[in-house]
């Protein structure tokens, strides 16, 4: 395996300048997409806005299960495999994916819903996963610069197409934000096909192709096999909570939410920088045969920097929310003010959390994953069956909060656990529910 390892990716991260440069990129995004919030807030109606977001959640549940536990395959096996053979055997395995299950099912809801917007749905999802392999990639291989504009130019992009069909076009329904989804996501997947393309022309032949084509196969199914039921649990936690909502109320009552929802969770741009930063690194140590433990010390580091930095940005909201919503909003969305504060703090608590997972994604230990979104769900699902009925959307981002800490302190006393910071990282095969 020693002379498999020399010739795979090896992550080197300098001091300096990479998180720099991630989070200049970050910046530039987070401001494109409140631009983007705020074409939406303006030109979206709630209900239109509530009926897309139900059916993003719908998609995320089938690409979840589906794709996103292939996507973090993909980046531990750069680490371990040539990677010639990882981006070829991933690339069949996501295209089989989208041309057979995802396709089928994009086919039977719009004959079942006698609607064309699922052919958009389907086309949009294809396109991301295309262009969010490219991005792994160059991530895992260090590439930050490349990474970055590529990020940026995204970004840019997105606000423009969705200006260009909502604005230009007069496209001010949910079909109308699709159709600048599908186009938005198969532009820039071709790009990433170009990189991945050009990645395996010029990476090095290996002879003992086939024996590595096997081992990656078992690598796979091992990995990907407890990643299938934490898909359930991770979209019950950021999903389910829109349907509950429905029920109670309506889709502009979900589509209140949703805009609130999203104005809170921005957090999530203000840990992407560090995750993109830590995530070669950790797998590096993997790669060097270090214990999962050695990893602990760098990311207790940064995430005490970033809960700082996060903890900071939600106070300034909470204090500034009116005056926020305003801006970042508009007042057909004046519900939705009170609610991005709370949700943001929830996030914290989330992201937190997903700083923490990067050891163990690396090293294997998605049982431990596993654990704490199944607590995760089963306490949020519990505050927002109880709160909802009473306090309406309030209510939703209250259990939002609620949730997330819980979730988080299980998490943290995971990762300082003495059993799970070894040598030895546990066997990915017996990460089942059977295994609780």
């Amino acid at each position: 395996m020693k002379r498999v390892i020399d010739r795979t990716i090896s992550p080197t991260i300098s001091a300096t300048r990479p998180l720099t440069t991630l989070i200049v990129g970050q910046a530039i995004s987070a401001l494109m997409a409140l631009i983007y919030g705020k074409l939406t807030a303006l030109y979206i109606p709630p209900a239109e806005w509530g009926d897309y977001s139900l059916l993003v959640a719908a998609m995320t549940l089938l690409h979840g299960f589906l794709v996103t536990p292939t996507n973090q395959s993909f980046k531990t096996a750069l680490a371990r495999f040539p990677r010639r053979q990882v981006i070829r055997f991933y690339s069949r395995i996501l295209l089989l994916i989208y041309l057979t299950v995802v396709l089928t099912a994009a086919l039977l809801a719009g004959l079942y819903y006698q609607n064309s917007v699922f052919g958009l749905v389907w086309l949009a999802a294809f396109g991301q996963v295309i262009y969010q392999l490219g991005n792994d990639y160059l991530n895992v291989s260090g590439q930050h610069r490349r990474y970055v504009l590529i990020q940026i130019a995204y970004a840019i992009s997105n606000v423009l197409t969705l200006f260009v069909f909502v604005v230009g076009f007069n496209q001010q329904t949910s079909t109308g934000v699709w159709q600048s989804m599908a186009l938005l996501n198969s532009l820039f997947s071709i790009l990433a096909y170009w990189h991945l393309d050009q990645a395996s022309r010029t990476a090095e032949f290996l002879s003992e192709a086939v024996t590595d084509l096997v081992e990656l196969s078992q690598a796979y199914k091992q990995y990907v096999g407890p990643l299938l039921s934490l898909a359930f649990w991770g979209w019950v936690i950021n999903y389910a909570d829109r349907y509950l909502i429905r029920l109670y109320l309506a889709d502009a009552g979900v589509g209140q939410y949703v805009m609130g929802y999203s104005l809170g969770s921005k957090l999530l741009i203000l840990v992407a920088p560090f995750l993109t930063f830590l995530s070669p690194k950790i797998l590096s140590l993997r790669a060097t045969g270090q214990p999962s433990a050695s990893a602990n010390p760098l990311l207790l580091r940064y995430l005490a920097q970033y809960v700082l930095l996060a903890g900071t940005g939600c106070f300034l909201f909470y204090l500034g929310r009116e005056w926020i919503g305003e801006l970042l909003l508009s007042n057909r969305y004046r519900a939705a003010f009170p609610i991005g504060p709370i949700v943001a703090i929830g996030y914290l608590f989330l992201t937190s959390i997903h700083l923490l997972e990067v050891k163990w994604y690396a090293f294997g230990q998605t049982r431990l994953v596993l654990w704490h979104n199944i607590a995760g769900a089963v306490l949020n699902v519990t505050f927002t069956s109880l709160l909802i009925p009473r306090l309406g959307i309030l209510g939703a981002a209250l259990a939002t909060l609620a949730g997330f800490a819980g979730q988080f302190l299980l998490a943290i006393w995971l990762f300082l656990s003495a059993r799970y910071n070894g040598y030895e990282t546990l066997p990915p095969d017996t990460l089942t529910l059977r295994s609780l």
